[in-house]
């Protein structure tokens, strides 16, 4: 029985992303904590990301992250099945303590399109970061999207 209600449950929600997400922008905040580089520490981030549902299911994501001595900015591009994907992308982190600008790379393991977790590799010069994270993203529809009354005709002058 329990197997049955997983299934519906599953069904329901792809039958839901295939009528209703065909190019969706979200944006949200994020919280990670670091336990590699110097120190264990929280960092803040507040992420925007286009999702394009039509095949293959691609996004490009960009965010910036505000911790203690650091302030980055990332951009990702990304891919999902299900409920899990993966990221990667550069960065460019400013150290506010030694004012210098760096630069390297991200990778990012997640669960959930829109309400997460996930698991974060950044390497900056030959520091290399772990951090988990969650994170909540809020959906906003594009022209892709069908209206509710099965109409998607559009015109600036009627």
């Amino acid at each position: 029985m329990k197997r049955i209600k997983l299934l519906t449950i599953l069904v329901v929600l792809i039958s839901h992303f295939k009528y209703i997400s065909q190019s969706v922008w979200t944006a949200g905040p994020m919280l990670h904590y670091s336990f590699g580089g110097e120190k264990r520490h929280f960092s803040f981030a507040f992420e925007v990301a286009y999702w394009n549902f039509k095949n293959v299911p691609y996004s490009f994501d960009g965010g910036i992250e505000f911790s203690k001595k650091r302030t980055c900015l990332y951009c990702e591009a990304q891919t999902g099945i299900g409920f899990t994907g993966v990221s990667a992308g550069p960065v460019i982190e400013y150290n506010k303590e030694e004012r210098k600008l760096r630069a390297g790379y991200q990778a990012t393991f997640w669960m959930n399109y829109f309400l997460g977790f996930d698991y974060r590799y950044r390497r900056i010069d030959k520091t290399h970061f772990n951090c988990i994270g969650t994170y909540g993203k809020l959906p906003v529809a594009t022209k892709d999207m069908k209206s509710s009354n099965g109409n998607n005709y559009h015109s600036w002058d009627d």
